[in-house]
């Protein structure tokens, strides 16, 4: 009888801990989309250097394998998905599922937006929820990635989603097209609970592909299961081969275990301004 009582007091202590704290909101890299193309408008940059500014219209939107964009004057331009280097693109909102428009309300368990709040960086930058997702978000934007390079110097690359829109001018991070996010902290539990403080929350990719500007080649990262993850394989190889350059921001980060892999939204946004 007296554990009974004991564990219905802790619980509720714990639950109006829990009640009177704010969940806390990560960075975030933009959501993904699941096919391309779709109708809309924007900019496609070719491999030469041509920018034909023009629109996908609804129906036949690729032909034998070639996109169908009809620039400004009405014509349309054939358009092989290898010949293109860049797509500057906003789509029609009428096309774009539910699923995977921006994201900026977000709930948790019962609770509404307001009962969610942005995470303060303790670092003297800018915050993300000064960030503009609206503006930097909305646009879709690929780029010729390249993956590899053989011995003979032939490129091997491939159009991928760029998730840093706003914050790539040290690092550009890609998806390719379908990927999807997978949310963190977003359900009431009992460890949230217990704690009485919130849960942190956010978004990432289980898999990214960064590329340093300025470099070629990009490389994968991953988030790191089994024995990758005791041996800190992203918390002491990866993270310090990628950021360990910049001491200023080694700062922000001196101990390993700060430096999980779900909060990579977070590291390229504090990077990209020390």
């Amino acid at each position: 009888m007296k554990r009974s009582k004991i564990f219905a007091m802790l619980f509720m202590i714990c639950s109006v801990g829990f009640s009177q704290s704010k969940d806390v909101e990560c960075v975030k890299f933009r959501d993904g989309f699941d096919k391309f193309p779709i109708p809309g408008k924007g900019t496609i940059t070719l491999l030469d250097g041509t920018k034909i500014k023009g629109e996908f219209k609804q129906g036949t939107l690729v032909k034998f394998d070639k996109w169908q964009w009809y620039d400004t004057k009405g014509e349309v331009h054939e358009i092989k998905k290898k010949e293109v280097e860049r797509v500057d693109f906003y789509p029609d909102e009428k096309f774009v599922d539910k699923d995977i428009e921006i994201n900026i309300n977000l709930s948790v368990g019962n609770k509404t937006t307001g009962d969610v709040g942005q995470k303060d960086l303790p670092f003297n930058i800018k915050q993300f929820k000064d960030f503009d997702q609206e503006k930097y978000y909305k646009p879709l934007i690929l780029e010729r990635v390249v993956k590899s390079v053989n011995g003979k110097g032939k490129e091997s690359a491939d159009l991928m989603l760029l998730v840093n829109n706003g914050f790539d001018s040290k690092y550009k991070v890609y998806v390719p097209l379908g990927a999807h996010q997978i949310s963190y902290g977003r359900d009431l539990n009992i460890p949230g609970m217990i704690m009485g403080i919130g849960q942190e929350m956010g978004d990432y990719y289980k898999a990214v592909r960064v590329k340093k500007v300025g470099e070629t080649q990009s490389r994968v990262i991953k988030y790191p299961g089994g024995i990758p993850f005791l041996f800190g394989k992203f918390r002491n190889q990866e993270f310090v081969d990628l950021f360990g350059s910049n001491p200023d921001f080694m700062q922000c980060y001196p101990k390993s275990f700060k430096r999980k892999f779900k909060y990579t939204p977070e590291f390229f946004w504090v990077y990209n301004q020390k």
